[in-house]
């Protein structure tokens, strides 16, 4: 038996039907004597429904899947660097992908016939988004054989903050050195002095506004960066969460199966007894007939006897007589 093959094509069952066609699929490799192959099918987990509309996504759209899961690297960056305007580039972007191939995950799902709700469609959406962020779960997402996706911490912290530019400004203002007496002549070059001093003001001015400006637009690049980061988190948090309640539904639908095939066992132990004192209870009526057949026997056996014996009595008397005679 192909092993993989068989995998492969165990993972795009419905998740309804995985563990009857596992567990075929493994007795039918102990059947060849392929121990092997049998260990490993019967080892595979059933697929929650999002986990197997992915496997689906996959074998239809793997380049489309590729291309998504390109962006991790490019998202990862942007973050660290608190990029906000190429943080929302690229978050767009990965929005737009996670949302046109967990609509076409959906698609193939009610294509093979299956229910999928919003619910199931959101749950697709994680399992990509996940991907981004957990490199394990990317290449089990590859794979083609996704059983369920567990909790990964994002794509970390973001780094701090640059320092920033110069230090606070100086002032513009400072005092003036004090000036030596000036003499004949002195008016015209303190007039020259002045108007020096105010260009050199006003520059200083300029510069101070320039820094000042564009320490206002780092702080606000920052503080949206921040921002974002805050929004990006508290999203993923809400989807850890609601990923942990999927995986409590599917742990407690794992768990209704299971008493599911109990339950089966139990009515089927039920109805072999029950057929079992079926045959039991007409056993014991042909008894009983055969015991009242017998009984009758019997009594007409014994009738017979008890004719005989008097027909024999009333016979000897006849003899008797006539040995008197």
């Amino acid at each position: 038996m192909d092993t993989d093959a068989e995998l492969d094509r165990l993972y795009r069952v419905p998740p309804e039907d995985f563990v009857a066609a596992r567990d075929d699929a493994a007795a039918r490799a102990r059947a060849d004597a392929d121990t092997d192959a049998a260990r490993e099918i019967a080892a595979a987990r059933r697929p929650t429904r999002a986990a197997w509309l992915a496997n689906l996504l996959v074998d239809d759209a793997r380049d489309e899947v590729e291309g998504l899961l390109a962006l991790a690297p490019v998202l990862a960056h942007a973050q660290r660097s608190l990029d906000g305007a190429a943080l929302r580039e690229v978050s767009a972007q990965r929005n737009r992908l996670v949302g046109a191939l967990a609509r076409r995950a959906a698609a193939l799902g009610r294509a093979a016939g299956a229910r999928v709700g919003s619910g199931v469609e959101r749950d697709v959406r994680w399992v990509l988004e996940s991907a981004l962020a957990d490199p394990d779960l990317a290449d089990r997402v590859r794979s083609g054989r996704l059983e369920r996706y567990e909790r990964h911490s994002g794509f970390g912290p973001l780094g701090e903050a640059g320092s920033g530019a110069a230090g606070s400004t100086a002032n513009a203002d400072a005092p003036r050195r004090a000036r030596s007496p000036q003499p004949d002549g002195g008016g015209e070059r303190r007039h020259g002095d002045g108007e020096l001093a105010g260009r050199r003001r006003d520059a200083r001015r300029r510069e101070a506004e320039h820094r000042a400006a564009q320490e206002r637009e780092r702080r606000e690049a920052e503080q949206h960066a921040r921002a974002l980061a805050e929004a990006e988190k508290a999203v993923e948090t809400a989807r850890l969460a609601a990923h942990d309640a999927g995986r409590e539904r599917d742990d407690a639908r794992d768990r209704a199966d299971r008493a599911d095939g109990r339950r089966d066992d139990a009515h089927r132990r039920v109805d072999e007894l029950t057929a079992e004192l079926d045959r039991a209870r007409a056993a014991a009526e042909d008894a009983d007939r055969a015991r009242d057949e017998a009984d009758r026997a019997a009594r007409d056996a014994a009738g017979r006897a008890e004719r005989a014996e008097e027909d024999l009595a009333r016979s000897e008397e006849a003899l008797d007589g006539l040995r008197s005679d």
